[in-house]
């Protein structure tokens, strides 16, 4: 991979890393020996990941890890730096799903989505930034966002506004740290197979939505992870997948917002017509 030539110390650590595409991203590092810090909020799930990774050759540093909570993050961040003299490619992955109309979508509800897929993210760049400055090769610092970022599609309020702030973030930091030879990338994918249902804040109908539309894609973690780690490597800002679906959404509502916005309504409406049917 390119991204091991640019970093041949092979330092990464990715939050959300026990499941789905954080857990696929260790897979594709591994294969390349990279030693991983691998952190999730569920232990168990995180210790079956890291046999996995060292199975396939990489070299695992598991860590339970609440990404709301700043001094665990600080601390975790201070710890891999120590182990692995450093550190280079930091992926802020963990998230949480959210839908239902705004209306009945609970201010508890709103806290917790921000909580960890806003502040997750900045915890995630804080504890990491003065280690990758260190870096005499710079870092990568690889924010996941969604397609949701741009998208904007009706029930899903406080998902939409979370991921739109990573995006922002992003873009922010990008020109913030280009000097410093610090790239960084934010990921928008669209609907693909995790567990992300699993936990996610809204009503049972949002939950089937959700699994709906990840049943119907063909696209897999797999795919995302090697999608992401390819165009990090050339230092892409924003990584969008390559499907016709994901390119229709960012270049219309780019160009055309207005038009995009006023068609949203009639097309979130067909689609759940189509996935009720």
């Amino acid at each position: 991979m390119r991204l091991s030539e640019r970093y041949p110390r092979r330092r990464a650590f990715i939050t959300g890393a026990a499941s789905g595409l954080g857990r696929a991203l260790c897979r594709l590092l591994a294969t390349d020996a990279w030693h991983v810090g691998m952190a999730d909020v569920d232990a168990d799930a995180l210790g079956e990941a890291a046999n996995e990774i060292a199975s396939l050759g990489g070299h695992p540093h598991p860590v339970p890890l609440d990404v709301t909570d700043f001094p665990a993050v600080q601390q975790a961040a201070d710890t891999f730096r120590d182990a692995c003299d450093g550190v280079d490619f930091v992926v802020n992955n963990a998230g949480i799903g959210a839908g239902g109309s705004f209306a009945e979508t609970s201010i508890a509800d709103w806290e917790q989505v921000l909580s960890v897929n806003v502040m997750g993210v900045v915890h995630g760049c804080k504890a990491f930034l003065p280690h990758l400055r260190d870096n005499p090769d710079g870092g990568h610092l690889l924010n996941v966002a969604s397609l949701a970022a741009v998208a904007a599609a009706p029930r899903m309020s406080a998902y939409n506004a979370s991921k739109a702030g990573v995006r922002a973030l992003s873009e922010t930091l990008y020109g913030e740290l280009k000097d410093d030879g610090i790239h960084v990338s934010v990921l928008l994918p669209g609907f693909f197979p995790t567990n992300i249902d699993a936990d996610l804040r809204g009503p049972d109908s949002a939950r089937k939505m959700t699994r709906a539309m990840m049943d119907r894609s063909d696209v897999t973690a797999d795919d995302v992870a090697r999608r992401a780690l390819t165009e990090a490597a050339r230092d892409r800002i924003h990584i969008l997948l390559s499907d016709w679906q994901s390119q229709i959404v960012w270049h219309v509502q780019r160009l055309l917002p207005g038009t995009y916005v006023r068609q949203l309504p009639r097309r979130e409406a067909e689609i759940r017509a189509r996935l009720s049917s």
